[in-house]
Protein backbone atom coordinates (compact mmCIF):
# COMPACT_ATOMS: atom_id res chain seq x y z
CA UNK A 1 0.00 0.00 0.00
CA UNK A 2 1.27 3.46 -0.90
CA UNK A 3 1.19 6.22 1.69
CA UNK A 4 2.00 9.85 1.14
CA UNK A 5 5.44 11.42 1.42
CA UNK A 6 4.85 13.02 4.83
CA UNK A 7 3.55 9.78 6.36
CA UNK A 8 6.48 7.89 4.89
CA UNK A 9 9.00 10.28 6.48
CA UNK A 10 7.27 10.22 9.86
CA UNK A 11 7.16 6.43 9.85
CA UNK A 12 10.81 6.00 8.78
CA UNK A 13 12.08 8.38 11.49
CA UNK A 14 9.83 6.74 14.10
CA UNK A 15 10.96 3.22 13.20
CA UNK A 16 14.63 4.21 13.05
CA UNK A 17 14.67 5.89 16.46
CA UNK A 18 12.33 3.61 18.41
CA UNK A 19 14.14 0.40 17.44
CA UNK A 20 17.66 1.54 18.34
CA UNK A 21 18.81 -0.46 21.37
CA UNK A 22 21.26 2.16 22.64
CA UNK A 23 18.64 4.92 22.43
CA UNK A 24 16.14 2.68 24.20
CA UNK A 25 18.61 2.24 27.05
CA UNK A 26 19.16 5.99 27.33
CA UNK A 27 15.38 6.53 27.42
CA UNK A 28 14.73 4.02 30.20
CA UNK A 29 13.82 1.04 28.01
CA UNK A 30 11.33 2.66 25.63
CA UNK A 31 11.79 5.48 23.15
CA UNK A 32 8.62 7.55 23.43
CA UNK A 33 8.42 9.51 20.17
CA UNK A 34 5.34 11.59 19.45
CA UNK A 35 4.29 13.39 16.27
CA UNK A 36 3.93 17.18 16.66
CA UNK A 37 2.99 17.24 20.35
CA UNK A 38 3.36 14.80 23.26
CA UNK A 39 0.37 13.30 25.03
CA UNK A 40 -0.61 15.01 28.31
CA UNK A 41 1.56 13.90 31.24
CA UNK A 42 3.90 11.90 28.99
CA UNK A 43 6.56 10.01 30.93
CA UNK A 44 10.04 11.55 30.74
CA UNK A 45 12.24 11.35 28.82
CA UNK A 46 10.34 11.68 25.55
CA UNK A 47 10.84 13.00 22.02
CA UNK A 48 8.61 14.94 19.65
CA UNK A 49 9.13 15.04 15.88
CA UNK A 50 7.88 17.56 13.33
CA UNK A 51 8.49 17.71 9.60
CA UNK A 52 8.06 20.53 7.12
CA UNK A 53 8.37 19.84 3.38
CA UNK A 54 9.15 22.53 0.80
CA UNK A 55 9.33 22.71 -3.00
CA UNK A 56 12.80 23.23 -4.42
CA UNK A 57 13.08 25.34 -7.58
CA UNK A 58 11.15 23.96 -10.55
CA UNK A 59 12.41 20.38 -10.44
CA UNK A 60 9.15 18.78 -9.34
CA UNK A 61 10.45 15.39 -8.08
CA UNK A 62 12.93 17.01 -5.63
CA UNK A 63 11.87 18.23 -2.21
CA UNK A 64 13.66 19.77 0.75
CA UNK A 65 12.40 19.80 4.26
CA UNK A 66 13.15 20.25 7.91
CA UNK A 67 12.95 17.64 10.63
CA UNK A 68 12.80 18.96 14.16
CA UNK A 69 13.18 16.62 17.09
CA UNK A 70 12.55 18.03 20.55
CA UNK A 71 13.99 16.14 23.51
CA UNK A 72 12.38 16.46 26.94
CA UNK A 73 13.91 15.25 30.18
CA UNK A 74 13.22 15.64 33.88
CA UNK A 75 16.44 15.27 35.82
CA UNK A 76 18.65 17.23 38.22
CA UNK A 77 21.15 18.02 35.44
CA UNK A 78 21.39 18.04 31.64
CA UNK A 79 23.38 14.81 31.27
CA UNK A 80 20.37 12.65 30.32
CA UNK A 81 19.13 14.97 27.59
CA UNK A 82 22.68 15.46 26.27
CA UNK A 83 23.27 11.69 26.09
CA UNK A 84 20.02 11.26 24.14
CA UNK A 85 21.02 14.15 21.87
CA UNK A 86 24.38 12.53 21.13
CA UNK A 87 22.79 9.20 20.19
CA UNK A 88 20.13 10.77 17.95
CA UNK A 89 22.84 12.63 16.05
CA UNK A 90 24.83 9.39 15.68
CA UNK A 91 21.74 7.70 14.23
CA UNK A 92 20.33 10.42 11.96
CA UNK A 93 23.12 12.77 10.85
CA UNK A 94 24.05 11.96 7.23
CA UNK A 95 21.57 9.06 7.12
CA UNK A 96 20.68 8.19 3.53
CA UNK A 97 17.65 5.96 2.90
CA UNK A 98 15.07 4.95 0.32
CA UNK A 99 11.55 3.69 1.02
CA UNK A 100 8.69 3.05 -1.41
CA UNK A 101 7.48 6.67 -1.49
CA UNK A 102 10.84 8.42 -1.14
CA UNK A 103 14.10 7.94 -2.98
CA UNK A 104 17.57 8.97 -1.80
CA UNK A 105 16.56 10.89 1.30
CA UNK A 106 19.54 12.50 3.05
CA UNK A 107 19.22 13.79 6.61
CA UNK A 108 21.81 16.34 7.79
CA UNK A 109 22.15 18.09 11.13
CA UNK A 110 21.69 21.85 10.70
CA UNK A 111 21.57 23.08 14.28
CA UNK A 112 20.67 22.29 17.86
CA UNK A 113 20.41 23.88 21.26
CA UNK A 114 18.67 24.20 24.59
CA UNK A 115 15.26 25.83 24.86
CA UNK A 116 14.74 27.56 28.22
CA UNK A 117 12.03 26.13 30.48
CA UNK A 118 10.58 27.77 33.57
CA UNK A 119 10.16 24.50 35.51
CA UNK A 120 13.19 23.49 37.53
CA UNK A 121 14.91 20.27 36.39
CA UNK A 122 12.98 20.13 33.10
CA UNK A 123 15.37 20.05 30.14
CA UNK A 124 14.19 20.86 26.63
CA UNK A 125 16.62 20.42 23.76
CA UNK A 126 15.88 20.86 20.06
CA UNK A 127 17.63 19.27 17.07
CA UNK A 128 17.07 20.58 13.54
CA UNK A 129 17.89 18.41 10.54
CA UNK A 130 17.69 19.25 6.85
CA UNK A 131 15.97 16.78 4.52
CA UNK A 132 16.61 16.36 0.80
CA UNK A 133 14.79 13.67 -1.18
CA UNK A 134 12.95 12.64 -4.33
CA UNK A 135 9.23 12.05 -3.94
CA UNK A 136 9.23 8.82 -5.89
CA UNK A 137 5.62 7.56 -5.80
CA UNK A 138 4.03 11.00 -6.20
CA UNK A 139 6.30 11.69 -9.19
CA UNK A 140 5.28 8.45 -10.88
CA UNK A 141 1.61 9.38 -10.40
CA UNK A 142 2.22 12.83 -11.94
CA UNK A 143 4.08 11.41 -14.94
CA UNK A 144 1.40 8.78 -15.62
CA UNK A 145 -1.46 11.32 -15.82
Amino acid sequence: MTVDTQQSLITKIYDTLTTDTTLKGLCGGTVRLYPVWAIPDAAFPYLVQRTDIRVIDDFFPMRRGTLIIDLWSASPNASEVLSIRKRIIEILDELDFTVTEISHCRISLEGDGFIPETDENIWHYSLQFGLRFYRQTETLAIISR
